[in-house]
């Protein structure tokens, strides 16, 4: 696509370091109209300056290209040098303060100045020799291209490149106008080798995850398919291996170390049917009858400590010292 006078341009001040945007219309006018040398296009000096769409005075700096060789310059044309003649690919500036030309001699009908731009297929140019526009076509079709009938061929720029959504064998765009990718057409061909491997056999391998677990892993999904389990953590489903009983002594922890019915059993059966048995007041330097114990049917155990013979309830009520 061409570029339009409205387009726009991103640059950065150097001032604040903020991005602002450039319309290329005023970019154009900024570098035409601003301060130093500022390319016209080409003039005829065997002719008076209007004769070439010159109007004077021209602004400080306008240069013109000499088309043809004058072997006497319009007197219209006044040369700040007093020259007479001039040769087709010299170029003349304007100077502002004398209100004069000066001649710029090259030798040369072509030299250093961009006078036209032509533009091979598939590149095109609108043929301005002052701001060419130049736009490059689309690829297209040896269908498309006879029925445009212009003659410009096939070669050209891709619109876009394809996605995932534009190929899909259901729901695909099929956009005819993007461009399939290596890694999309890698997933096509792994389907086709894996009918040419087994015709009429499994071409792809999904899930649907109707659990909403995530505990199986399918990739890729065509071709030489890998499934995989992940493994089970605190977050995340997935296998488990059993539990060994060093496993259970060291209170392995883990998904490598879940215990089974069995274990659980065990460490059930290790457990007393009833609670304490009994409980007694003993040990060494204690105060004989402190502790109130008593058993009832059910073996529900109460203890109480003798305020009296151990600590007081209420340390408020206890004698002040004396001397």
């Amino acid at each position: 696509m061409a570029l339009q006078s409205n387009d726009l341009f991103v640059v950065q001040s150097q001032g604040d370091n903020k991005l602002y945007k450039l319309r290329l219309d005023a970019l154009l006018a900024e570098v035409e109209g601003g301060a130093g040398v500022n390319f016209k296009g080409a003039v005829d000096l065997n002719n008076p300056p209007v004769a070439s769409g010159v109007t004077l005075p021209a602004n400080n700096g306008d240069l013109y290209m000499v088309e043809s060789d004058a072997a006497a310059i319009d007197a219209g044309w006044v040369m700040q040098g007093s020259e007479t003649t001039a040769s087709s690919g010299d170029r003349i500036i304007y100077d502002g303060d004398n209100t004069d030309w000066i001649l710029v001699s090259s030798g040369s009908a072509n030299a250093g100045t961009v006078t036209g731009v032509t533009a091979s297929l598939p590149l095109e140019s609108d043929a301005d020799p002052v701001t060419p526009v130049i736009s490059v076509l689309e690829a297209r079709t040896t269908a498309a291209a006879a029925a445009a009938g212009d003659s410009k061929g096939t070669d050209g720029v891709v619109h876009r490149l394809a996605e995932t959504a534009d190929v899909a064998h259901t729901t695909g765009t099929a956009d005819p106008r993007a461009v399939v990718t290596a890694d999309l057409l890698k997933a096509t061909n792994e389907i086709v080798n894996g009918l040419a491997l087994s015709p009429g056999g499994v071409t792809t391998v999904t899930t649907t995850d109707a659990n909403s677990n995530a505990a199986l892993s399918i990739s890729p999904t065509a071709g030489n398919v890998v499934i995989e389990v992940q493994t089970a953590s605190d977050s995340d489903y997935g296998v488990v291996q059993i539990a060994s009983a060093s496993d259970v002594t060291n209170g392995t922890a883990g998904a490598g170390a879940v215990v089974d019915a069995a274990a659980l059993k065990d460490a059930i059966d290790a457990i007393p049917d009833e609670g304490v048995q009994s409980l007694t007041e003993d040990g060494t330097d204690i105060i004989t009858g402190a502790l109130q114990i008593a058993t009832d049917a059910d073996n529900d155990v109460t203890i109480g400590v003798n305020k009296d013979t151990f600590v007081p309830f209420n340390f408020a009520a206890l004698p002040d010292i004396t001397a």
